[in-house]
């Protein structure tokens, strides 16, 4: 009788079997973003541009007037239901992607080239996948978390379409006087949803999930609400596009880099006269960075993201509050949890990364824009001005969230109580007192 060999350990070789070339696993993904992007980017500009432009001309001919009037302020809202799934979609595959780099994997490479249509493959399947609601759940309000949770994120996009398009054709109804406090507003009706899902569940781990969202919102928002207050202080307005175009002018400008207040740093130099001055500029440039950080951080906690994610928290809730939730209504919690994370990275972009600006010089920015503006396409002339904002304001955005998928990728979870400690101990009493030095700072100036 042959004896089997059972030390499989020794014979296991893990890097042999995952080995591969650094370099190439970074192409292929930059391969994958610029190829997700194009669609992305692609999908929403046609659908916008068939609103906004070639519809309302056909109903025009016929003469519907009002219907084409209709159909033209509908284009805001048609671009952001496209935008929403497409981007959603890329983020899902482009998060499997990091890690997988981050952690020296394969990663997603089955479906379509090197697994580029992999979560449209896992969209198709939720979509057909049965919709069960488990016994003594509450129906209605099982069915409507969410909705609840999905719907907000659409919402909060209105703004931020004015930065990214320039304001240009519909869009500029989209320019809220208060753009600020609108999203701010509307970021905090989700966590009901949350609640919702978790009560109605009838599942102890689910109900678990929905109290810890809860208690994290309240506790995330706090600090996140006083860092967007310092920078209202700071810039003056609460209206996002005067915010935008307050960082003209190239990187230097940008609100990260002291509120337009950085030349004062020069009087530090000894080529400078008044230390004082020079000593302002750099109480700014800190202040500056100190808001940034703590808005990201709070940020990364107020949408549930590692290391932040104890309303979910696999390893303890089997998921939280989502347990129970299957097919096209544990989709719209996938869809929400990511418009969530894109919508706070715009945000950001636009409060300390210079928006939808260039990091060049006004002019040559300008003279970009006035190409754009006035294309000449068979003799034809067409304004693709809202093309380079919506660009780089998207650009930005996705570096944010690559640095928040290195962060997954690189801190463990925290635990309920530290999650909590660290907002109510350490980042509330220091916001406050930023706020209260901001106040000072910008009363002296």
């Amino acid at each position: 009788m042959a004896v089997s060999n059972l030390d499989l350990l020794n014979k296991f070789r893990p890097h042999k079997v995952y080995k591969r070339n650094w370099f190439v696993g970074l192409f292929n993904f930059f391969v994958l973003a610029v190829f997700w992007f194009a669609i992305i980017y692609g999908a929403t500009s046609i659908t916008t541009i068939l609103f906004a432009k070639i519809l309302p001309e056909l109903l025009i001919q016929y003469g519907l007037f009002p219907l084409a009037q209709i159909t033209f302020f509908l284009a805001p809202i048609a671009a952001i239901m496209v935008l929403i799934p497409a981007n959603a979609t890329f983020l899902v595959l482009n998060e499997r992607k990091i890690l997988a780099l981050l952690t020296v994997r394969y990663g997603t490479n089955r479906v379509g080239p090197d697994g580029f249509l992999q979560t449209l493959a896992d969209a198709v399947k939720l979509l057909f996948k049965e919709d069960n609601i488990p016994g003594g759940a509450d129906k209605v309000l099982f069915s409507l978390a969410p909705v609840v949770f999905f719907a907000p994120g659409v919402i909060a996009f209105i703004p931020l379409l004015s930065v990214a398009t320039g304001n240009s054709g519909p869009f500029i109804m989209c320019d809220l006087s208060i753009g600020i406090l609108f999203i701010l507003a509307v970021s905090s009706i989700p966590v009901i949803g949350l609640v919702l899902g978790g009560w109605a569940s009838n599942n102890k781990y689910s109900l678990m999930g929905g109290l810890r969202s809860a208690a994290q919102a309240i506790s995330y928002e706090i600090p996140m609400v006083l860092t967007v207050i310092s920078v209202i202080l700071l810039t003056g307005s609460i209206n996002l596009m005067e915010i935008n175009d307050g960082q003209v002018g190239g990187i230097l400008n940008w609100n990260i880099f002291a509120f337009g207040n950085l030349p004062l740093l020069l009087h530090l130099f000894p080529l400078g006269t008044g230390s004082i001055v020079g000593l302002y500029g750099l109480a700014f440039l800190i202040i500056s960075f100190i808001l940034f950080f703590i808005y990201i951080i709070s940020a990364i906690a107020e949408v549930n993201r590692i290391p932040f994610d104890l309303p979910e928290a696999e390893s303890e809730l089997v998921s939280g509050y989502n347990t129970e939730f299957t097919g096209m209504k544990f989709a719209l919690f996938f869809l929400a949890e990511y418009t969530a994370l894109f919508i706070i990275c715009l945000l950001a972009s636009v409060l300390f990364l210079g928006g939808g600006h260039l990091p060049c010089s006004v002019e040559t920015e300008m003279a970009i824009l006035n190409s754009l503006s006035n294309a000449h396409i068979a003799g034809d002339v067409y304004d693709f001005g809202w093309i380079l904002p919506s660009m780089v304001l998207m650009i930005k955005a996705y570096v944010l969230i690559f640095c928040s998928v290195w962060v997954r990728a690189t801190l463990p979870r925290l635990r309920y109580d530290q999650l909590l400690a660290f907002s109510w101990k350490y980042l509330i009493p220091f916001s406050l007192v930023n706020i209260f030095v901001v106040a000072i700072l910008v009363s002296i100036k």
